[in-house]
Order: structure tokens, then C-alpha cells, then sequence
């Protein structure tokens, strides 16, 4: 393929340069970032059609756009797919493990127990933090009924499974100190140090797939269209094979018009 020059015509130049404030699915211009592709797309349409005149090469200015604007919306799309898969996961676990914990705070007898503004549970990278250093504190001098509070205060309405199951599990603590009270001591903290080991692993999985979505959110510079939804991204693409065909049929009028007049 030759060396591109870039756009050949006013309106060609006019839409490379034209500084849009729209949302980069929407812009009505070559974006910097696109300038290379464009000028691939550019040689490789010009080899294939030989275009002579204006017309024939504002046809294939309007071509590039055409197929930049369809990566475009193809790589929406694919964003679109992957966070929505993402979202579908965090939605499935945690109405898996609602009835569960539910259960485990019945037990436990601290439903019901917060102000009436609901209380969210901490991000995973806080709970991890909270809950390793519990678990500290829980080795070195047994679980304490005050520990409740404090998971109270990090999982707010929001408890876990694990975190409702450690709950219900401090709500046992002896308060005796028979020997008898110690060994259930003893066996308490177990049961509880191995929960809570769980439930760092099960925030840390929630802690990837948040990373994950962020990294979708923050995919290279591309800025999002404010109506990002996969039925809005299906009618962009249908726009864009409509305005396809309709530059193929211009051009080939276009010829035989010029084969009709020789």
C-alpha cells in the first residue's frame, strides 16, 4: 500500500480536525488515536476503487469514518458484554448467600438491631483488613462478645454467610470459667478463626471481581456514551451498516453513471 496523505477533501479535513465535545461512540470525527488505522483504511479503500473526483473521494472519507465508527461501537459492545457479565456474578452471589446469612442472623438474634438508614457493608479490600486483624486478636486472646460489634460495623446490613455464621458463633461465647467453659472456649475460637479464614477468602474473590469491573469502567482512554446499554449500542450498529450500504450503492451509481456518458 502507498503512503497515506490523510483526508483529501474539505469535508474529509473538516471531520478530522473538527473539535466535537460529543461522547467518543458519538463523535463525528476521526479521534487523534484513530489516525493511523484511518490512514490504513484510507490506502487500502483507494488500491481497491481507484476513486477519480471529488465525490468518489468524499465517498471514501465517508468509508473510513464509517468502519472506524463500527470498531467503535464493537468495542462498546464487548465492554458492555463484559461488565454486564461481571455485574451477573456479584448479583448471583449475593443472592445466594442472603437467605444464608439471613438465617445465621436470626440465630444469632441481631436482626433488626441498626438505625432505620441502612448501614452498607465496608469495601472487600477494608473487610479483608478487619477482618485479619479480628482474627489476630481472636488468636492471641479467644473471641470476645465484643468482637459482634465490630463485625456489626463493618458488614452493616450487608452480612455475608460467613460473616452471619461468625456472628451467631460469638453470640455462644461461655462466660463461665470452669474448665469445662475453657475447652468450649477453645473449640469456639477454632470454629471461628476457620470462619472467618473463609470469609477472607470470599471477600477477596469479591475483591478481584471489583478490581475486574474497575479495570472494565477504566479500559485504556475511551470515554463511555451516556446511554451505554446494549439496545442503544444495537441501534448505532444498524445505523452504521445503513449508512455502509448506502455509500456501496452512491458509488456504484456514481460509476455507471460515468461508464453510461463514455
Amino acid at each position: 500500500m502507498g503512503k497515506s496523505t490523510g483526508p483529501r477533501t474539505p469535508r474529509g479535513k473538516a471531520r478530522s480536525s473538527r473539535n466535537s465535545g460529543k461522547h467518543w461512540i458519538e463523535s463525528r470525527r476521526i479521534l487523534p488515536e484513530e489516525q493511523g488505522e484511518a490512514a490504513i483504511l484510507r490506502s487500502g479503500f483507494e488500491q481497491d476503487f481507484k476513486p477519480e473526483g471529488l465525490i468518489e473521494h468524499e465517498i471514501i472519507d465517508d468509508w473510513v469514518f464509517n468502519r472506524l465508527h463500527k470498531r467503535r461501537i464493537d468495542v462498546a459492545t464487548t465492554r458492555e458484554f463484559s461488565k454486564a457479565t461481571v455485574e451477573k456474578e456479584i448479583e448471583l452471589r449475593e443472592n445466594n448467600e442472603r437467605p444464608v446469612a439471613r438465617f445465621w442472623l436470626r440465630r444469632a438474634n441481631v436482626l433488626g438491631r441498626h438505625s432505620a438508614e441502612p448501614a452498607e457493608r465496608v469495601p472487600p479490600g477494608l473487610c479483608i483488613s478487619a477482618l485479619q486483624g479480628l482474627m489476630k486478636r481472636i488468636g492471641h486472646r479467644g473471641p470476645q462478645p465484643e468482637d459482634l460489634e465490630l463485625l456489626r460495623t463493618v458488614y452493616g446490613d450487608q452480612p455475608t454467610e460467613h460473616a452471619a455464621l461468625t456472628m451467631h458463633l460469638l453470640t455462644e461465647v461461655p462466660a463461665g470459667q470452669s474448665e469445662k467453659d475453657e475447652v468450649a472456649r477453645r473449640e469456639l475460637q477454632e470454629s471461628v478463626l476457620e470462619t472467618l479464614q473463609t470469609e477472607v477468602e470470599v471477600q477477596r474473590n469479591r475483591l478481584k471481581l471489583a478490581t475486574n469491573l474497575l479495570a472494565i469502567e477504566w479500559a485504556s482512554d475511551l470515554r463511555e456514551p451516556t446511554r451505554n446499554t446494549l439496545e442503544t449500542l444495537q441501534r448505532y450498529r444498524t445505523a452504521n451498516m445503513r449508512e455502509f450500504t448506502h455509500l456501496m450503492d452512491s458509488l456504484e451509481r456514481i460509476r455507471r453513471l460515468r461508464q453510461d456518458a463514455a
